[in-house]
């Protein structure tokens, strides 16, 4: 049996000091370890990678803590397991966190050995339940661990942004996905051009088509949806 895999994991946090201790600490336990320093660049870099474990301040600059946790569940609709590690100690930032998403929460200061156990640990429990993260219309299918897509047999690489709106779309198949959705997930913090959703339904309806999968519909005047009887052609 090969080793399990280390988790790959991205901090978001503005004190430099503590991103440094922790990852000096965690990559020289074989962790791999990215860092965001505020809210908004951990939701742009959150849409365009993939990681295993996210440790996540509250208090950051341009975009709070509590908002990347909404976006990260509600708007790009991803499963990663998120540590809260904060200075924030009641109660109701705590109930807050969990009922946004968290899955686990400590308050510093903190021991850099027990965020490593509970990294780990939050990996263990995602892996274990890694089989039944995938989603699915008719051929089309989606694993939100590894953001893998492929239809039927045939894998698929997509842009970051056509990745964004599958995943919207395969949260629930079938139901229409309205555009301003669409739009405030691509584009949390600048309004986009008029033309530019529709561009980027363009080029994910154009993989989609060279994979065999016809299925990605406009509904006119209100936004778009998956047929999930749709079939491959090859």
């Amino acid at each position: 049996m090969s080793a399990p895999t280390a988790p790959r994991v991205l901090i978001v946090e503005d004190d430099r000091t503590i991103v440094a201790n922790l990852v000096e600490y965690l990559e020289a336990r074989g962790l791999a370890v990215d860092s965001a320093h505020d809210g908004a660049a951990a939701i742009a870099r959150l849409a365009s990678d993939t990681y295993d474990v996210i440790v996540l301040d509250l208090g950051l600059p341009r975009t709070d803590g509590l908002q990347v946790l909404q976006h990260l569940r509600r708007r790009l609709g991803i499963a990663t397991p998120v540590l809260v590690l904060t200075a924030r100690d009641a109660l109701a930032s705590k109930a807050e966190a969990f009922e946004l998403g968290a899955d686990d929460y400590v308050v510093k200061p903190f021991a850099l050995a027990e965020i490593e156990l509970r990294i780990r640990a939050l990996h263990r429990r995602a892996r274990g339940a890694a089989v039944e993260d995938v989603r699915r219309a008719g051929p089309l299918a989606l694993d939100r661990r590894t953001r893998e897509v492929r239809v039927g047999d045939v894998p698929l690489k997509l842009a970051p942004r056509s990745m964004q709106i599958l995943e919207l779309l395969l949260q629930d198949p079938g139901r229409v996905v309205t555009r301003a959705e669409l739009e405030a997930a691509l584009w949390p913090h600048d309004p986009p051009t008029s033309d530019a959703l529709r561009s980027q339904i363009h080029l994910l309806r154009q993989a989609l088509a060279q994979a065999g999968y016809d299925g990605l519909e406009t509904v006119h005047g209100v936004g778009y949806r998956l047929r999930g009887e749709a079939a491959s052609q090859r």
